[in-house]
């Protein structure tokens, strides 16, 4: 395959997305260093699809130079790419080495890239072998870089996807034990995030862990997680 050829091709499909305005929006929302084309996650995904038709076959040997060459751009929109592309083919995740997860979080400085990388990426490739795997979560979520935590942690929102039996609900709970107690809000709106989305198969220990815990959790999490519970919102406001 002739990687410069299929970078350039996306590339040129991105600027011809290209939208201005919705780039500010973006930019208010997301502070990143990267360059912003504008586009919507669901463009995004078009481009992903429409050029993934034309490579259902493709080996993750063939397919990583590519992700490789959008990430290492400095756009957002190539990075989702790349991103995107490893997602469509689920099928290649289970071959990633723990080694390329380790390179990406070195270059996570915003929640969207992080968020996508955990949930989309990193959350799949430990259900495949979580035995082996989830140590790395636990390492990341003890890391000094707070996106390295908020990446350990809300890989389990991808894990549970997969996996939504006891087991991932204690490793996320032992997980979000190790940062409770920190008050930075990129990982204080994770651990919502988190265990918001446990309340929907394990509402009863969700319930259980706010009790134990809600002295050392911060109160958003609290509020936001009893608000889930209570009216299937964080807002608190019951869709009508």
């Amino acid at each position: 395959m002739d990687i410069p050829a299929e970078k350039q091709r996306l590339l040129e499909e991105i600027q011809a997305r290209a939208d201005t305005a919705y780039a500010q929006v973006v930019g208010r929302a997301v502070s990143s260093p990267l360059k912003v084309y504008g586009l919507r996650v669901w463009e995004i995904r078009q481009i992903v699809k429409s050029w993934c038709a034309d490579h259902e076959g493709i080996s993750l040997q063939d397919l990583l130079p590519l992700v490789e060459t959008l990430w290492t751009r400095q756009s957002r929109e190539e990075r989702l790419v790349a991103l995107e592309l490893l997602m469509h083919y689920r099928r290649l995740l289970p071959e990633l080495r723990w080694t390329w997860f380790d390179h990406k979080q070195q270059d996570l400085d915003d929640w969207e890239l992080t968020d996508v990388l955990g949930v989309g990426v990193l959350g799949p490739w430990v259900a495949h072998d979580p035995e082996q795997r989830t140590g790395h979560l636990h390492q990341l979520v003890l890391d000094e870089d707070v996106w390295s935590r908020r990446l350990g942690l809300v890989a389990t929102v991808g894990l549970y996807r997969t996996r939504k039996e006891a087991e991932t609900l204690s490793l996320a709970l032992s997980l979000i034990d190790q940062v409770k107690e920190q008050q930075h809000p990129i990982i204080t709106k994770a651990i919502s995030w988190v265990l918001r989305v446990l309340t929907k198969d394990h509402a009863e220990q969700v319930v259980a862990y706010l009790e134990e815990n809600e002295d050392s959790l911060p109160r958003l999490v609290v509020r936001e997680v009893r608000n889930k519970l209570q009216t299937g919102r964080k807002n608190g406001k019951r869709v009508r």
